[in-house]
């Protein structure tokens, strides 16, 4: 999901991060989104950190994680967006050495963003945005406290657009020179985006203060900042009619993190 978008008959003619009139949409609009709902994300996200964790250190005595096609189809529906993303990289990841790949990426040499810069470079031929979704969706699910999420929602380094953009008032903070940079300053601004979070209520005890879930409230606020954006331009922008065809809220958030909808 992108925001530029070609001009239309059916919308209105302004657009971009930078309108005041969206920013004060997206700021009102967070005030009456459900804390419930990004609890019940981040519990849904911590049980999917348990099944990384159990999936990734099958190794049948080899050292490195034994993947089966089911792992891979689970894999990549976990830290896409779209189930055509998600086919794109099954079949993609299908032709590689996946072991050794996950395993470099994993426990490999050099500091993480190093190690996602190698990864992503080795995914020759692959769409590099998908290669970062599966590089920090390993990581941030395996180890949600010491690494973060790099999606095109939060962050597209090729559009210059996402949610942190956004939150941010401006790219500069999250342009870099290549990919191990790029990943560094997405975690700043990710830090920097929860202050903001602090102001909309949305942070609450049941979500922050449970060691369980609290390294999933970042993912949670940001995709419903993300969402409650997309919604609101959407909804600002196109008739009433067009608008009831948009998922709820809460299963905009979870299509953007790859779960299934809410008791789905």
């Amino acid at each position: 999901m992108t925001f530029g978008q070609r001009p239309s008959h059916i919308i209105k003619p302004k657009t971009g991060p930078d309108d005041p009139e969206l920013l004060e949409t997206l700021q009102e609009a967070l005030a009456q989104a459900d804390a419930a709902d990004l609890v019940a994300v981040a519990d849904e996200l911590a049980e999917r950190h348990r099944r990384f964790v159990e999936r990734l250190g099958r190794t049948n005595g080899t050292g490195r994680p034994d993947l089966s096609p089911d792992d891979l189809r689970w894999i990549a529906r976990s830290v896409t967006a779209t189930r055509r993303q998600a086919r794109m990289l099954t079949d993609d990841l299908s032709r590689r050495p996946v072991a050794s790949l996950v395993d470099d990426l994993l426990h490999g040499t050099g500091p993480a963003p190093a190690r996602i810069a190698r990864f992503v470079a080795r995914l020759e031929g692959l769409d590099p945005r998908l290669g970062l979704e599966l590089a920090t969706g390993l990581l941030h699910y395996t180890a949600p406290a010491e690494h973060w999420l790099w999606t095109r929602w939060l962050w597209d380094r090729t559009t210059q657009t996402g949610i942190l953009s956004l939150l941010a008032g401006s790219v500069r903070n999250l342009l870099a020179d290549d990919l191990a940079e790029g990943y560094v300053r997405v975690g700043s601004v990710t830090a920097m985006s929860m202050r903001f979070a602090e102001g909309t209520g949305l942070l609450t005890p049941a979500l922050v203060n449970d060691p369980r879930r609290s390294p999933f409230a970042a993912d949670a606020f940001l995709a419903c900042a993300y969402s409650v954006y997309l919604y609101g331009i959407t909804s600002w922008r196109l008739s009433r009619e067009f608008n009831r065809l948009l998922p709820s809220l809460p299963d905009m958030v979870r299509r953007l993190l790859g779960l299934p909808k809410a008791g789905g």
